[in-house]
């Protein structure tokens, strides 16, 4: 079924988050099509201001309405109780979702071409005691994904990234939180390894979902409605004679010790796990059940990585941290300048306008790798690591805040110091 592209009357401009509520409240007066017209204001204002996420979440008198900008929720205003069915049908409608299926969990998709801003729509919705609640992801366009050298990591990180991919077999780990960057990361990494490649490599992607489509890469998606698991996909593939296999994520043992193996055998894997620290994927992955000398000789990098926010340029001041947070990251004797954004109409008002990524690469070399083998504990491996060179995600942060380019309390929030 063929569903209307948006119309974004709306889209001629972005309207301040503070004045958005009186557009939601002008939208709604329009009759029968208040709806749709919320909607089209909604996702188009959603784009002009950056968001990654539109979320709209069912209370007892009214829907609200949050865009997450730069990794923190907004409210941008409420829907009053009356128009929540149809505001959540339409939105459904256009991402071809049952629109009476309200009792359990669905995931749609909005085509680009359907939102009239150029950025495909992921959406989820999920019941709660108050109605449907969605949550509908900005997709990125191709042109805006980042080449390696612009992702804010520091210079030190890339080479030895590019170092890492340049032996072209072994296993290369992200690891980070949710919305941490690691898929940005990843497409990234590919784009560097098929411009350095000169499309001699034949690379393939195993991904939940895919989020964005890459020229000259074959890449697949699994569905486990039918069966097409991570582990599945990832056993076919080695029958296909691929140099580079980029699993989107290592969930369960059998995954994992098949990713683990490819790295041993002549291909490159690419993938993410979740753990709290750089040095902590190894003791996760030997919990999963990979013996220690798989996971040692397969694994070549680990890369754990967050996002920081950073000032705005059009509103940034000299300001005097906070003398708790500065105890907190250990920087008692640092001396400024330190900046931070006031709040402006370009950052409308937030102080900040963006993110870069920080942080902490760990090189597998010889004595790190008989630790593994040896069943080290995370404390130890870290420090041996520290010890070769590697800087912790904290450091790597202090480091942009002494540059100004953002604040202590930011990253104390995103990285604080381990115990």
């Amino acid at each position: 079924m063929s569903v209307p592209a948006v119309q974004m009357e709306s889209a001629n401009a972005p309207i301040p988050i503070s004045e958005l509520q009186g557009e939601i409240q002008l939208a709604l007066g329009k009759g029968e099509f208040g709806a749709t017209e919320v909607v089209n204001l909604l996702l188009s204002q959603a784009v002009f201001h950056g968001a990654s996420d539109v979320h709209l979440e069912p209370w007892h008198a009214s829907v609200s309405v949050r865009y997450r900008i730069d990794g923190i929720l907004h409210e941008v205003g409420r829907i009053p109780a009356e128009f929540q069915a149809k505001v959540i049908s339409r939105i459904k409608v256009l991402a071809e979702m049952v629109v009476y299926q309200r009792e359990l969990p669905q995931d749609g998709r909005i085509d680009s071409n359907q939102t009239g801003g150029g950025h495909a729509m992921r959406v989820s919705s999920f019941p709660t005691v108050s109605g449907e609640k969605l949550v509908v992801r900005v997709l990125g366009i191709i042109h805006e994904l980042l080449d390696l050298d612009s992702l804010g990591f520091e210079p030190d990180i890339v080479d030895r990234l590019r170092e890492i991919l340049g032996r072209q077999q072994g296993t290369i780990l992200l690891t980070g939180p949710s919305s941490s960057g690691k898929t940005t990361t990843i497409y990234s990494l590919l784009r560097d390894i098929k411009r350095t490649s000169d499309r001699t490599s034949n690379i393939v992607t195993i991904e939940d979902p895919v989020e964005y489509n890459l020229r000259d890469i074959a890449q697949s998606q699994v569905n486990t409605t039918t069966g097409f698991s991570f582990d599945t996909a990832l056993r076919s593939i080695l029958r296909q004679d691929p140099e580079v296999i980029m699993v989107g994520e290592i969930r369960d043992a059998e995954t994992s010790k098949m990713a683990i193996q490819a790295g041993l055998t002549g291909h490159l894997v690419i993938s993410t796990i979740h753990s709290g620290s750089a040095a902590g994927v190894f003791t996760r992955l030997i919990d999963m059940g990979i013996e220690p000398y798989l996971v040692s000789s397969s694994v070549s990098g680990v890369l754990s990585q967050r996002l920081v926010r950073i000032n705005c340029p059009s509103c940034m001041e000299t300001y005097e941290p906070d003398r708790r947070v500065l105890v907190k990251l250990g920087q008692t004797d640092a001396e400024g300048p330190f900046y931070r954004g006031k709040g402006c109409d370009h950052c409308q008002g937030i102080g900040y306008r963006g993110r870069a990524a920080i942080g902490e690469l760990l090189v597998v070399g010889p004595k790190l790798s008989q630790m593994v083998l040896q069943r080290a504990i995370t404390g130890a491996l870290e420090a041996s690591a520290i010890d070769d060179g590697m800087t912790v995600l904290s450091q790597s942060g202090w480091q942009m805040v002494c540059a100004g380019r953002t604040t202590a309390e930011e990253l104390y929030r995103v990285a604080p110091p381990t115990p």
